[in-house]
């Protein structure tokens, strides 16, 4: 009994110690959640003035760590590796004081108040506002669904249609006789693949059994080109069967039919995102144009008409005629031009110098001295005033000989002063001949 009763005992205290040590680290447990409370809140303590650390001071502006993370993550992804290193990011935060430095030097300069730069900021602004709405406004349109698709295949089926196809051999021959022989010859059951390379007079297919693919009705032969007749005589045929002699701008020809096959349509899984796509732009440009219409009307927009045709068909000046006379590429296009301008402003600022390039272009580059001749002798008596008229002058004198000018003023080339377009002329030392093409403007 004294053993039995040690052992119970025994027993006791062990589930005493088990029961202690249950209730010791249930104790314990909430003491260690509190311990890992404590660290998280530092952690973000300690992100947040990590994410205020100043890198860089550029003045009175500074780089923080903050800015270089924010910077990666306005990255693609597929880029925010490349400043995973520390080399990347070391190249990354150099490319940010640069951009600081210069940026404060630009301010600094008075760069962001000059107008043209003010101008295209605003334009900016304005293409990134517009784009970004029409973006949102445009996704609210849906996407054709497969139904939406299907029932277009359905109303326009002839738009898938295959067309009817027969692949046909063929064996060409000079005359008629020899064609009809070499027929009787393939028809008795000789071998069609052997007749052709020794009978057919077609180079590029004797070594193929006479093979020329498969045609349609339109009759596109590869080797032999458009044969309508001959395809549609090889569609008479059925398949296996030997036919002809037929004849055609290349000789005569016994044709075999290897395979037909029927008009037929696309099925609509071949064709479905074709279909997709193409209702996708539609809807597309009609939501668009709907939205529009709308926006127009709920703006209140009034076009004045009257006021509209006078602007959009107002005439070209002198200066954009005389601009488009010069780019416009050929020697006699440019004339052209130039008299067009001469035609309807014979008084402009511009006059003269269109006159003096057609006589220059008729001696310089077409090298039809009389015609030029004739232009410059207008000039004189047209702009006798013109600067440019002691430079026509010298050009009738000299332009058929190999003489250089001394000096010829074009820097103002027309009775209003300096204000219109310059040519380019050679200096004393140049030759007229070899310097033609800088003379023009």
């Amino acid at each position: 009994m004294s053993r039995r009763r040690e052992r119970i005992e025994r027993g006791a205290l062990v589930a005493v110690l088990i029961a202690l040590l249950g209730a010791a680290g249930a104790s314990a447990a909430p003491a260690a959640r509190g311990k890992g409370r404590a660290p998280r809140a530092v952690s973000k303590a300690q992100a947040a003035a990590d994410s205020n650390q100043v890198l860089v001071r550029i003045g009175n502006e500074a780089i923080t760590r903050g800015d270089i993370q924010r910077r990666i993550d306005a990255l693609p992804e597929q880029f925010r590796a490349n400043y995973t290193t520390p080399e990347g990011r070391q190249q990354l935060l150099d490319r940010m004081v640069e951009e600081k430095v210069w940026l404060s030097l630009a301010l600094r300069n008075g760069v962001g108040d000059r107008p043209q730069v003010r101008q295209q900021i605003e334009q900016q602004r304005r293409d990134l506002l517009i784009r970004t709405y029409l973006s949102e406004l445009m996704a609210k349109n849906p996407t054709p669904s497969d139904s939406d698709a299907h029932l277009y295949y359905d109303q326009h089926l002839n738009d898938y249609k295959v067309p009817a196809t027969v692949a046909v051999r063929h064996i060409q021959t000079k005359t008629e006789a020899e064609a009809k022989r070499v027929k009787q010859w393939a028809r008795s059951g000789q071998d069609w693949n052997k007749l052709a390379e020794k009978y057919s007079a077609d180079t590029l297919t004797r070594k193929n059994g006479g093979s020329l693919g498969t045609v349609t009705r339109e009759g596109m032969f590869a080797s032999i080109g458009a044969q309508p007749a001959l395809a549609e005589s090889a569609f008479t045929l059925k398949e296996g069967q030997i036919g002809g002699p037929y004849k055609t701008d290349k000789g005569w020809h016994v044709i075999k039919v290897e395979a037909r096959k029927d008009e037929s349509e696309r099925p609509f899984d071949q064709v479905r995102q074709m279909i997709v796509r193409q209702l996708g732009s539609q809807r597309q440009q009609d939501f668009y144009k709907n939205q529009l219409d709308e926006a127009r009307r709920s703006l209140n927009v009034k076009p004045d008409s009257a006021a509209i045709k006078r602007f959009v068909s107002q005439k070209k000046t002198a200066r954009e005629m005389f601009n488009e006379a010069q780019a416009a590429g050929p020697p006699e296009a440019r004339i052209e031009a130039y008299q067009r301008l001469l035609a309807e402003f014979p008084d402009s600022e511009v006059s003269p110098q269109a006159q003096f390039m057609v006589g220059f272009i008729y001696s310089e580059e077409l090298k039809k001295y009389d015609e030029a001749e004739k232009a410059f002798r207008q000039l004189l008596s047209r702009y006798p005033k013109a600067e440019l008229a002691a430079s026509a002058q010298w050009m009738i004198d000299h332009m058929r000989s190999e003489d250089t000018p001394s000096f010829i003023n074009l820097d103002s080339d027309s009775t209003a002063g300096d204000s219109s377009p310059k040519v380019a002329v050679p200096g004393k030392s140049e030759s007229p001949k070899a310097t033609a093409h800088a003379r023009k403007p």
